[in-house]
């Protein structure tokens, strides 16, 4: 007999929806509960916030009350990309023999920002014998662990070059809002330098993430400052927002690490409204030289949604403790595979 993967999310903002959508969409997966602390969101039937038929569940607000019940395979958090602010959701899921699944940023490679922490959701995740992983299309999967099994091949490498480059303006609202869309230029700069918008969050943690895979010895990882990216005529988004010219239309992101002055991993994060080229690149100097292009590059909400219900099936049957996308079986489709 075939048994679903039952599931538990907790968080649904923007991207929490696409991903619920996915899930129910998933017939080896059951959705048995949607976590938002939001007090107008609960009670509220899930078809209705999702524009989706084929589910009556209604939003909760209390983890506690529906761990309470069992036979959870994975908790789903979708709240924040801080780790900090993460830490009690993954604890208490973990103390109810839960697997836990997130798309904070700072998971998809904690060990060197947050040691201690780190060590501690490690220890507390191999003592339940339970997995722990961090994931999202970037950072998990474009950035860093499709670089690293890009190079499988390679004899020699000196140097790996990413670039993703996209066009913002067909992406959801919240995310233009985060690399600082329609702002003027001086309002983007205090906005940055007040933490206020982050543009991208995760690129230190995606060259850790290869450099420990690869073994990479390097002087230092350096994340520079974002620059905005500056409309040069009125510019129409796909939700219907407009970017007058000469404001903020998006951003461009860059950190490297360096050795001995020369960048041996770089890796950059373009992304603006417009009508220009978007494409994924990996560029590994080496023998060979190998260059992947993808055109059109990997929609960010489609594929972020599509590594979290994939990856389920693989977190239930990985070792357990705190692990990163390269410490997974190949990610894949899996969609047709189930629990038993």
């Amino acid at each position: 007999m075939n048994d679903k993967f039952n599931v538990i999310q907790v968080g649904l903002g923007s991207m929490g929806k696409i991903v619920a959508k996915l899930l129910l969409k998933r017939k080896n997966i059951n959705l048995k509960a949607v976590i938002d602390i939001d007090p107008t969101l609960e009670g509220k039937n899930l078809s209705e916030i999702l524009d989706f038929n084929s589910t009556n569940l209604e939003v909760k607000i209390n983890l506690t009350e529906i761990l309470s019940q069992g036979d959870i395979d994975i908790v789903f958090i979708a709240t924040s990309s801080s780790l900090k602010k993460i830490v009690p959701l993954i604890k208490e899921a973990l103390n109810s023999n839960c697997n836990v699944l997130s798309l904070c940023e700072e998971l998809s490679f904690p060990y060197k920002n947050y040691p201690k922490i780190s060590e501690e959701l490690n220890n507390l995740a191999e003592s339940k014998k339970l997995t722990i992983i961090g994931t999202g299309i970037n950072p998990g999967y474009l950035m860093d662990l499709l670089p690293i099994v890009l190079t499988a091949p390679c004899q020699e490498i000196s140097s790996i070059k990413v670039t993703r480059m996209m066009n913002s303006g067909k992406r959801r609202e919240s995310f233009q809002r985060k690399i600082g869309t329609c702002l003027k230029i001086e309002e983007f700069y205090e906005k940055i330098n007040k933490k206020e918008i982050t543009g991208h969050v995760g690129l230190t943690q995606s060259i850790e993430m290869i450099v420990s895979a690869l073994g990479i010895d390097y002087d230092e990882i350096h994340e520079f400052t974002p620059k905005a990216i500056i409309a040069d005529k009125d510019i129409i988004t796909s939700y219907g927002g407009k970017v007058p010219k000469g404001y903020v239309c998006g951003l461009s992101s860059k950190a490297v690490a360096n050795k001995e002055k020369k960048e041996i991993i770089s890796l950059n994060f373009i992304a603006y409204a417009g009508e220009h080229e978007e494409y994924d690149s990996i560029e590994i100097e080496g023998i060979p030289h190998l260059h992947q292009k993808i055109i059109g590059g990997v929609h960010g909400d489609i594929g972020t949604a599509a590594l979290v219900a994939n990856l389920i099936p693989k977190v239930v049957s990985a070792k357990p403790g705190l692990l990163t996308m390269k410490d997974l079986p190949i990610p894949c489709y899996t969609a047709n595979v189930w629990k038993n």
